[in-house]
Order: C-alpha cells, then sequence, then structure tokens
C-alpha cells in the first residue's frame, strides 16, 4: 500500500517534470495545453454542480485507477 502511494507521488512529479520540459521547448503547444486545461476545469465544475465534492472527488481517482491499472504494454 506504501509502495503504491510512492509510486504515485513519484508519477505525478515524473508527469509535471516531463510537461514542464515540453512546454519549455514548445512554445507552440502552450495554447493547446490551455485548451485542454479549460475544458478539463469545464468538466470538473459541471460534475461538482450535478454529483457533488464526494463524488467528483471518487470519480477522479477511478479515473486514475482504471487507466494506472491498465495493462496494454
Amino acid at each position: 500500500m506504501i509502495r503504491f502511494f510512492i509510486g504515485l507521488i513519484l508519477a505525478i512529479f515524473l508527469f509535471l517534470v516531463i510537461g514542464s520540459l515540453i512546454l519549455e521547448q514548445f512554445p507552440s503547444v502552450v495554447p493547446i495545453w490551455e485548451e485542454a486545461k479549460g475544458h478539463i476545469v469545464s468538466l470538473y465544475n459541471m460534475s461538482l454542480v450535478k454529483y457533488g465534492a464526494i463524488t467528483t472527488f471518487l470519480l477522479i481517482i477511478a479515473i486514475f485507477i482504471v487507466f494506472g491499472s491498465s495493462k496494454k504494454f
């Protein structure tokens, strides 16, 4: 369990570092990133209104678990 959480924290850190490097190296991607962030925030706000805070939080965790446990590789 602790190993899972450490792996999760390291994966988030790696995602953030790689994302910042990509945005620094390719400045033309920044508008696309801003557009994607706008859509994600809009979906989050709609989910908060429709389902509430706790259910939205659980949905986000469930999405991460589903994508994280995919064995396609």
